[in-house]
């Protein structure tokens, strides 16, 4: 099994109405590879995926998973920090910045079990409640954090804290956290967070 994770400024707001960038991307993919290719598949299930959150108003772990990987490589490519780790590397920075801190708020971020639920506001159309509830924890193979507008200044100061203390192989995970919350902050919108999507799956490179 492969693992992959991705911290990421996510926008809610822009990334659940940005069903057009996606329905964009799945038109091209579809010209140049065919309508059965794995591509094309990952993006109607994108395509269907930001529908039915919108609908629901609500996103288990990994649907909030799947939702911060489509932002990242489609609906706000390039736009917003991110930053992916994979591989054993990856997974290490994760595990040693798990071993070294206890802080309530970088748990949120990098969740080790269990669940709980966050609400973010997104106003997506009138007479429909104006948050949607986002899953962060451990399902299966998926890890998801949020850490919501409200705190993104915690989350700066918790980071930059625990640089002092932290082993090596934490320092560098902890810098880009400390970055994503300023640039996260900077943005100035109740529906922007920092999210931390990760997963363990099936690795068909070898093949």
């Amino acid at each position: 099994m492969a693992w992959r994770g991705l911290l990421r400024v996510v926008d809610f707001q822009a990334l659940l109405l940005g069903q057009a960038a996606v329905a964009a991307a799945l038109e091209k993919a579809q010209r140049a590879s065919g309508t059965k290719s794995p591509e094309v598949k990952a993006l109607r299930e994108g395509y269907y995926l930001l529908a039915k959150v919108l609908w629901t108003r609500r996103a288990s772990i990994p649907r909030v998973h799947d939702l911060a990987w489509l932002d990242h490589t489609v609906v706000s490519a390039g736009t917003r920090l991110g930053h992916v780790l994979a591989g054993a590397d990856g997974r290490q920075s994760v595990a040693a910045l798990e071993e070294s801190t206890a802080d309530p708020v970088l748990r949120d971020l990098i969740p080790q079990k269990d669940s709980d639920w966050v609400e973010i506001p997104v106003e997506a159309f009138a007479g429909i409640s104006p948050t949607v509830k986002l899953e962060r924890g451990v399902s299966g193979p998926c890890r998801v954090g949020i850490v919501p507008d409200a705190k993104l200044r915690a989350l700066f100061d918790a980071a930059a804290t625990a640089k002092f203390s932290a082993p090596a192989a934490a320092v560098n995970i902890l810098g880009e956290i400390e970055a994503l919350s300023a640039a996260a902050r900077r943005a100035g919108s109740p529906s922007v967070a920092v999210v931390f999507a990760a997963s363990s799956f099936e690795d068909l490179s070898a093949e």
